[in-house]
């Protein structure tokens, strides 16, 4: 299992997806304990019950319960002066909607809505670093911003996290730290869409994952799409109908591949 290890500030961190009831927090716990074959750790009343996906012991994903939770999926991006960096996100047409706080113990975090309405989060690790694992089936892969003015996106991204922005092909720009590709930005299909994030988890074999996911209620948006150096599928998960999508292993370790 490799270890994962964001060592360089504006990469991806973590995710964390919130939902408003007792109810869905359980039901699609359940669905991604199924579906990708993950552990929860699951947080006490006083923390929300937040809880902790795991595989093999390696934290992968968050899932929180409060007011507004809608199921869409926040990523945080590495902070190491949380103060500064979401001072640079408002200098850069941010709207903090959270923070900055300290979660005792764990970090400090802000969370920020974009200037095309998509949601992330800045984190700053003390006890909790975020990935434990990524790269390899049912862990974190990629992470796509769809936004009906990507130009926009790409401005605040690159300067925010301080990374450079290559362009592979027309309409996709990639967020790359060095050689490594880490994030893409791209045209919304809908031009009144708002902007949002979407992290894309790595699956062995996509036919026998989406046979699997719709046993499990999910339905399928888009059975495969070809995208630089893998394939992509789009599902629907059943209890918040909020999209994920999954990617074929491969490498993407090493995204400059692609």
């Amino acid at each position: 299992m490799p270890n994962f290890t964001a060592s360089s500030p504006g990469m991806p961190i973590w995710v964390d997806v919130s939902v408003e009831t007792t109810e869905q927090r359980e039901a699609l716990a359940s669905f991604y304990a199924a579906l990708h074959g993950w552990s929860w750790d699951v947080g006490s009343a006083e923390m929300g019950h937040y809880s902790i996906a795991t595989v093999r012991g390696a934290p992968v994903m968050g899932l929180g319960q409060g007011p507004g939770g809608s199921g869409l999926p926040v990523p945080y991006f590495l902070s190491e002066d949380i103060e500064a960096d979401t001072k640079r996100a408002i200098e850069l047409g941010g709207i903090v909607l959270m923070g900055p706080m300290v979660v005792p113990g764990q970090g400090s975090m802000t969370i920020v809505e974009d200037p095309t309405g998509a949601t992330h989060g800045l984190w700053q690790p003390a006890g909790f670093p975020g990935f434990g694992v990524a790269y390899e089936p049912g862990t974190f892969g990629w992470i796509d911003h769809a936004s009906p003015d990507p130009q926009d996106a790409v401005a605040y991204y690159s300067s925010l996290l301080n990374k450079s922005v290559i362009e592979p092909e027309p309409g996709m720009a990639i967020l790359a730290d060095g050689e490594q590709w880490f994030a893409s930005l791209s045209a919304a299909p809908d031009a009144e869409a708002r902007g949002a994030w979407m992290p894309i988890y790595v699956v062995a074999d996509l036919v026998a994952f989406r046979a699997h996911a719709k046993s499990l209620g999910a339905s399928v948006i888009v059975e495969e799409v070809p995208v630089p150096g893998t394939t992509l599928s789009i599902l629907e998960e059943p209890v918040c109908h909020v999209p994920f999508t999954v990617m074929q292993a491969g490498d993407p370790s090493s995204a400059s591949e692609a």
